[in-house]
């Protein structure tokens, strides 16, 4: 995955929408699978965001 400031954005907006999302959708008791899927793009979204700050410390 390229680690370009493109990619921080990604993670953070799919980290911040996934989670709360997922949160929400707990709360408004949707059905599981929306919810699970809401919060894995947040998991996700937050790897993505890990990824790119441990990669820019290597370099």
């Amino acid at each position: 995955m390229p680690h370009t400031p493109h990619t921080l954005v990604l993670g953070i907006i799919m980290a911040v929408g996934g989670l709360a999302g997922g949160v929400r959708g707990v709360m408004d008791g949707r059905g599981i699978w929306a919810d699970l899927g809401a919060l894995g793009a947040g998991i996700l979204g937050v790897l993505i965001v890990v990824s790119y700050f441990v990669h820019l410390e290597d370099h």
